[in-house]
């Protein structure tokens, strides 16, 4: 059971939040609640309390609250714990679609292994490869039944493809990108100083997620979904 004071403050944000939807209908009064909410969801993410509905409800907060920028962060954070939840897929898609991304320059859906796979799907099939191979294995051992065969064959075939899997969730995951997210429009640049001239026709919008690649003199090179190269000021992005 959980401790009672822990229990109140996961009743703060959630309370702050309920008050922001009481007066949705005037964003001026709702908005301060939806800040109070989104600051007890971070805190209660970073103390490690971390789920898909907390990931879920924290980044709908910052949306309410005006915080687009941390709204996408909160859902890719969220992502990274469950890669494959449908509501937050859902979240972060939605929030994507408020952001006027140039051309070729928008995100993709998200895709891969990650969204299909769960850590807790790998192990509930390596557990049950398990659990088939000592069963099969125990039976022919003991007393020859032609099926054990079969019963330990399918569960080294699960133990295979738990071990594969988990082998692309972990290849997937290394291989990703540090994103990070505009938090207001911004020029991106040919080099690391604002002397150098424009990359693109346009602003990079406030929301736009880009993929570091290194950082100097307080400027950060970062590419676009599209592949196109360039540079921001660091005081311009925030990460997960």
């Amino acid at each position: 059971m959980l401790p009672l004071t822990l229990l109140f403050t996961l009743a703060q944000p959630d309370a702050a939040f309920a008050r922001g939807v009481e007066v949705s209908n005037d964003a001026k009064t709702a908005r301060p609640h939806f800040i109070e909410a989104a600051k007890g969801y971070d805190a209660e993410w970073e103390a490690g309390n971390r789920s898909a509905a907390l990931a879920t409800n924290r980044s709908r907060a910052h949306a309410l609250a005006g915080d687009l920028p941390g709204a996408i962060l909160a859902a890719r954070s969220g992502l990274r714990t469950t890669p494959s939840d449908v509501e937050l897929l859902r979240q972060l898609e939605t929030l994507r679609n408020e952001v006027p991304y140039p051309t070729n320059t928008r995100p993709p859906r998200a895709a891969g292994w990650r969204t299909r796979l769960s850590g807790w799907d790998v192990f509930f099939a390596a557990a049950v490869g398990v659990l088939l191979v000592v069963v099969g294995v125990a039976r022919r051992l003991t007393t020859r039944d032609g099926w054990a065969v079969v019963v330990a064959s399918v569960g080294l075939v699960l133990l295979t493809s738990a071990g594969v899997a988990a082998w692309l969730l972990n290849r997937e995951a290394a291989a990703e990108p540090n994103v990070l997210v505009l938090t207001r429009p911004t020029v991106l640049r040919k080099g690391n100083g604002d002397t150098y001239p424009p990359r693109l026709d346009g602003d990079l919008p406030r929301g736009a997620e880009v993929n570091e690649r290194l950082r100097r003199g307080g400027w950060v090179q970062v590419e676009l979904p599209g592949g196109v190269v360039g540079w921001v000021p660091e005081a311009n992005t925030r990460g997960e």
